[in-house]
């Protein structure tokens, strides 16, 4: 038979087969899965394993469906582990269905499959979890008697056991973990035991501090390292406690017990015995400790113990050599003074000396005696003995240097009574030594002085006292100002002395006084005097501010009253003052400024201060003229004085020598222009007169040859001026040069002679020449040195009286060379001594011929050029002596020296 394999319409059976996950359920019953199909013939072929599989497939399908409450409560019993118990019946619900399936010979529905499964799974865990449930409540209530039970004894044994620790005669601390312990039981009030936890574990506050530290250090050894203890300590009241500390399991128990009877007083005095072997140990310690020898002796006067100081002071090994050897300290003479002291009153006190590292020092030796031997200290008073020596001479010392004082010192006792004075003191009240040394109080002294007529008696005797009591009570020094009768005035200053008494020092103020008036009136003076100034003048302090000032300052600069009363600083000055310092024209900065001022008042430069000075243009067209002085105690003064119609002056002589300047170069250029121009025609005329003269011109007669001597003797003149007009150009212009040689001084000089010796023959001048000291020859440039000379010589000869004499002398001194031209003609005057050497001056009392006036130039110009220097004085016999310096060459020196 031949099945048809359309598929059903999608209902709820389809659809359920398709989320199983089987495939696509047929009309005819059958399901498609992927490519293959499953069925059986006459209905569905469906068996127990396939619903299984399909209930498995279902789950997840069915997750986040709300399911009914039996299939629900079949989920719960699953997931109880009952799975494996609910498959049988679920599939012998299946296999039933299937064979009345093919019992009633057609296919079951899956709907109908579905229904059964989930009925058989509901019935089966159903079932199970009754089961279960029986048996676990049987059990639980099995457990609770037995709880119940159990905890009836625990209460019992709790109270049983909380009665016994509620004792009042004991106390527990329970440490069960890091937090606070637990309290339990109660101590008697006489022990002062606080009952709150807190109060009660501040050990220190009921017990004494060593026991409460010794406590604390047990509880913490207890609890951090499981260590008991057991101790006795006493409480603030001075009863005895027990304690013990132990660990059970994980606590941590401390038992606080008191104690009665025979183990109080047994633990009392185990307590005062502890406390008493600590006060030993302790005094011990600090008797080793101590620098003091210390020493005990037996009722036999052996020594029993010694500390480490005497040991080191007998040079014994340690305390138990000392004591083992009986190493003394003391010799045996003092020994049996001590001795015999302690036998009368029981104990000894004095100094006494013995040998301690080779020095024999002095010791204050203190030995007591008691119920089982004595004891015995040395005091090294060796130091306090020498500085209470050096004291002494300090005393002494400063006695000495008091009286050499001028101030009156005195020194009073606690009683007012004189106990040092120096001799200033007796010097300044006129008091003897004789009435000093009876050691007067104060008030004795000061009645004295009123009778005598020293101290003004305009107050009362008794106020005096009291001043006086009060001055010796004073915890501070005190002074006052007394005023003696015969006008002179001190300064009383007391100072108390802590061991009783006061120092008084009596300060003579009168000269003070005197110069302090005279100051104050000097002061007023220059302050009149700087008032009064042209000058503007201004003193500023170290710090910067002013100190003084006078009205011209502040008129100069427009500053007001009140804002110099302020003294203010300097660097308030440029942004106050109503005028400033203007920039030259060129835009440079100016050579003053307010702060450059204030850099020099306030600067703290290692170099010690100068003054210095300058100029500068005000903004109103004013000219001044500053100087910055340093003065002492690093102060510093400006002083400001108005150099405008100076400068306005100074100005118009400067133009007005320019211009006269001008003028002389424009003379000099034009005259050099001349001689220039000059030179030509003088050659031409000089030339033609030789021409005239020559024998192939022709014969002249008388007349003739004197015009031609005339002409030639004017010719040459005006040439030499022409040519020392144009050497002087030369020499302004700075292009002359020497031509440097060796120059024979002989022949300089001869030839310079010779070029003047015509004119000295026709005046009768003799010329004596005097080069024995000249040595042979110079460096110079020997035209210009004759050149020098012949000028020179033509200068004596034109005012040489007819007659007279010349001398021309040369001769070394040094490092020089030295030509000398004297004449004995009416000399030059000591005003016309600066004017001789400029150029075209001629002296106005004139010679034998007027000349240009440059000879004397000349001189000075070549004598200048070779680095020398001219000079003018009036000769022994009259006339003027002309002296010209060279200086000789170093190689020249040293042959003048050999």
């Amino acid at each position: 038979m031949i099945h048809k394999t359309s598929t059903m319409k999608a209902g709820p059976a389809a659809r359920f087969v398709q989320k199983l996950g089987l495939g696509a359920l047929r009309a005819d019953g059958r399901v498609r899965a992927g490519e293959r199909e499953t069925g059986a013939p006459h209905g569905m072929r469906l068996g127990a394993r396939s619903a299984a599989d399909a209930l498995l497939r279902l789950a997840p399908q069915l997750r986040g469906h709300r399911l009914p409450r039996p299939l629900r409560a079949v989920g719960r019993v699953l997931r109880r582990g009952t799975m494996l118990c609910g498959a049988p019946v679920l599939l012998a619900a299946i296999s039933v269905t299937g064979a009345q399936a093919q019992d009633a010979g057609g296919p079951m529905r899956p709907e109908t499959v579905l229904n059964l499964a989930l009925i058989g799974l509901t019935i089966g865990a159903a079932m199970i979890a009754a089961v279960w449930l029986i048996r676990q409540q049987a059990a639980t209530a099995e457990e609770n008697k037995r709880l119940r039970a159990d905890l009836a004894d625990a209460l019992n044994e709790a109270d049983r056991r909380g009665t016994l620790l509620a004792e009042d005669n004991q106390r527990l601390l329970v440490f069960s973990g890091p937090g606070a312990p637990d309290l339990v039981g109660t101590l008697p009030k006489r022990f002062g035991a606080p009952p709150e936890t807190a109060a009660f574990l501040d050990f220190e506050g009921w017990m004494t501090p060593d026991e409460a530290r010794e406590l604390t250090r047990a509880l913490s050894q207890l609890r951090n390292r499981a260590e008991g203890f057991r101790m006795e300590v006493e409480s603030a009241g001075g009863h005895v406690l027990e304690i013990v500390g132990r660990t059970a399991g994980a606590l941590a128990v401390v038992r606080f017990t008191p104690l009665s009877g025979l183990r109080e007083e047994i633990a009392t005095l185990r307590l005062e015995q502890n406390r008493a072997n600590g006060m030993i140990e302790t005094m011990q310690a600090l008797f080793d400790a101590a620098p003091l020898p210390m020493w005990l002796r037996g009722e036999d006067e052996r020594l029993v113990w010694v500390n480490d100081a005497y040991a080191k002071a007998v040079d014994a090994p340690g305390v138990i050599s000392a004591v083992d050897a009986q190493t003394e300290f003391l010799n045996e003479q003092d020994r049996a003074q001590i001795i015999a002291a302690r036998a009368q009153n029981s104990r000894f006190q004095n100094r006494l000396s013995a040998v301690v590292d080779a020095d024999r020092r002095n010791f204050l030796v203190v030995d007591a005696a008691g119920p089982f031997g004595s004891a015995g200290v040395a005091i090294d008073i060796s130091e306090t003995e020498s500085v209470r020596r050096e004291l002494r001479e300090t005393v002494r010392s400063h006695s000495e240097t008091l009286d050499h004082l001028t101030t009156a010192v005195a020194r009073f006792d606690d009683k007012t009574q004189l106990a040092y004075h120096n001799a200033a003191f007796a010097k300044l009240f006129g008091l003897s030594a004789a009435y000093l040394d009876k050691a007067p109080d104060l008030v004795s002294i000061l009645d004295h002085l009123r009778s005598r007529g020293v101290l003004p008696d305009d107050r009362p005797l008794r106020d005096v006292k009291v001043e006086i009591q009060a001055a010796h009570r004073a915890t501070e020094p005190t002074d006052a100002l007394w005023h003696l009768t015969d006008g002179r005035t001190l300064r009383v200053f007391t100072s108390p002395e802590p061991s009783g008494g006061a120092s008084w020092v009596f300060e003579d103020l009168t000269e003070k006084l005197q110069l302090e008036s005279r100051l104050n009136a000097l002061v007023r003076l220059q302050g009149e005097t700087l008032d009064y100034l042209r000058e503007g003048v201004a003193v500023f302090g170290q710090d910067g501010r002013l100190r003084l000032s006078n009205p011209i300052f502040a008129e100069l600069w427009g500053l007001s009253d009140e804002f110099l009363a302020a003294k203010p600083h300097i660097r308030a000055f440029a942004g106050t003052a109503t005028v400033s310092i203007r920039r030259p024209a060129d835009g440079s900065e100016p050579q003053a400024s307010w702060a450059g001022f204030s850099h020099a008042v306030t600067a703290f430069d290692e170099a010690p201060r100068e003054a210095q000075g300058g100029e500068f243009e005000l903004s109103d067209g004013r000219v001044q003229a500053y100087g910055i002085v340093p003065l002492p105690n690093g102060q510093t003064m400006l002083t400001f004085s108005d150099i405008t119609d100076a400068r306005q002056a100074e100005r118009m002589l400067r133009e007005r020598n320019e211009a006269l300047e001008h003028a002389a170069r424009l003379k000099s250029d034009f005259v050099q222009h001349v001689n220039y121009e000059l030179r030509s025609p003088l050659t031409n005329i000089i030339g033609f007169s030789a021409l005239l003269r020559s024998p192939e011109t022709g014969p002249l007669n008388t007349r003739q040859s004197e015009y031609l001597d005339y002409i030639g003797t004017s010719t040459s003149t005006l040439l030499t001026i022409v040519n020392d007009i144009l050497d002087l150009a030369t020499i302004d212009a700075g292009i002359m040069d020497l031509d440097l040689g060796e120059v024979d001084i002989a022949y300089t000089v001869d030839h310079a002679a010779e070029a003047v010796r015509e004119r000295l023959r026709d005046n009768e001048i003799r010329l004596d020449i005097d080069i024995a000291q000249a040595g042979t020859s110079f460096r110079a440039d020997g035209h210009r040195v004759t050149q020098v000379l012949f000028n020179l010589l033509s200068n004596a000869a034109n005012f040489a009286p007819q007659g007279s004499a010349i001398q021309l002398s040369a001769r070394r001194r040094g490092d020089s060379l030295f030509f000398a031209v004297a004449d004995e003609g009416p000399g030059i005057s000591p005003a016309n001594v600066e004017r001789v050497f400029e150029r075209f001056e001629t002296d106005p009392a004139g010679g034998r011929q007027s000349g240009a006036g440059l000879g004397l130039s000349i001189v000075k110009s070549f004598v200048e050029l070779h680095g020398g220097d001219v000079s003018v004085a009036s000769g022994p016999k009259g006339g003027a002596v002309v002296t010209c310096r060279f200086p000789l060459m170093r190689q020249e020196r040293d042959l003048a020296a050999e």
